[in-house]
């Protein structure tokens, strides 16, 4: 075979990878909101959705929103979530949409409150709502995703939706969801990267019921919110992210293998540095989630003497990363946690002007 022959056969083989990772990568292009939260805020760093704390028990922290039991908040408790405008999302101006979500529960949540919900509940009654919503456990204790439009004579009574079998998710560890509405009609779940199930989106003019994503409300977007009552979501979101399509099995098992459904944009816009030139700051590890390795940068204001550790969450020192002087200016150091399990770690920055501490999370 010519040596031209075997340059063009290459060429195209390569041409044929590039096409397949293109397809399996949703990248950017349809990427229409997303919530990080490693800027310390509540900010959408896609869209105009930025979210808004209601409650006591609802703060940002190491590139988190945590939701912290009752009895650990500021203030007196209660039903605490985060807002973010509805019209600002307006999943009805969709033909599809994927909401996905890394997040970890707190096992303690027991009733039926949402990680997230966008549309209208009817005032807490479910009488009209118009919204679509997933819930890590119920009473009735399973997962579920579900879509309820229409002006519907009793609660709750028209929902279409997919239920996870396996039970719920209130485990404390760190899970994946990708929910989405598609244009057969049907709603869609997947968990860790894998189909759970599916349910066609129906109608009934006898009660009201018309489940479309044309009919989703755009009166509110909440993250963590109860459905009944006043007992808040308990744990932590670590990224919710909005697709204006209906994802492929292969673009969510893309996302859940690399970590990171934003892909496509760039460790600058995603890694907000903490400090700019001549000021002392430790930014946020850039992947996070990853998976084995990531980047931690810092920048120092001066020329001293620097030592960035790594612990588990039981406080343990697992790594030294760094231990001597170093001069001003920033710094990029790669963790690799290939002998460590899955899990929440540490990682602090000492210096005699100060000690700097976040948090990120290993998943292999």
């Amino acid at each position: 075979m010519s040596t031209k022959l075997n340059y063009l056969l290459s060429f195209a083989l390569i041409l044929l990878l590039a096409a397949s990772l293109a397809a399996q990568n949703p990248g950017t292009a349809n990427l229409t909101h997303l919530w990080t939260f490693e800027d310390g805020t509540l900010n959408d760093a896609i869209g105009d959705a930025d979210g808004t704390p209601v409650g006591d028990n609802v703060l940002v922290d190491g590139g988190d929103l945590i939701f912290l039991p009752v009895e650990l908040a500021d203030g007196p408790g209660g039903d605490s979530w985060v807002e973010v405008p509805g019209p600002a999302v307006d999943i009805a101006a969709y033909d599809e949409v994927s909401v996905a979500a890394w997040f970890t529960p707190d096992p303690a949540n027991r009733q039926w409150e949402s990680l997230w919900f966008f549309g209208n509940d009817g005032d807490g009654a479910g009488v009209g709502s118009d919204g679509f919503a997933f819930q890590p456990r119920r009473n009735d204790n399973v997962a579920r995703t579900w879509i309820s439009c229409g002006n519907q004579t009793a609660p709750w009574t028209t929902e279409d939706g997919v239920n996870d079998p396996a039970g719920n998710y209130n485990d404390g560890n760190l899970h994946h969801v990708v929910c989405e509405l598609n244009d057969f009609p049907e709603i869609v779940m997947y968990h860790n990267g894998v189909l759970i199930g599916t349910a066609p989106l129906t109608s009934d003019p006898a009660t009201g019921k018309d489940n479309a994503i044309y009919n989703i409300s755009p009166n509110f977007g909440r993250f963590g919110h109860s459905t009944y009552g006043d007992i808040p979501w308990i744990g932590t979101i670590h990224e919710i992210a909005i697709f204006n399509k209906a994802l492929t099995d292969e673009e969510v098992s893309y996302l859940f293998d690399n970590l990171d459904w934003s892909a496509g944009l760039t460790a600058v816009d995603k890694n907000e540095a903490g400090a700019l030139p001549g000021e002392f700051g430790l930014a946020q590890n850039y992947p996070n989630p990853f998976n084995p390795t990531t980047e931690i940068s810092y920048t120092l204001k001066q020329r001293e003497q620097v030592k960035l550790m790594v612990f588990d969450v039981l406080g343990r020192e697992v790594a030294t990363l760094v231990d001597g002087f170093q001069d001003s200016g920033k710094h990029d150091i790669t963790f690799d946690a290939q002998g460590l399990t899955s899990g929440v770690y540490y990682y602090q920055l000492r210096t005699e002007t100060g000690t700097l501490t976040k948090k990120m999370i290993l998943m292999k």
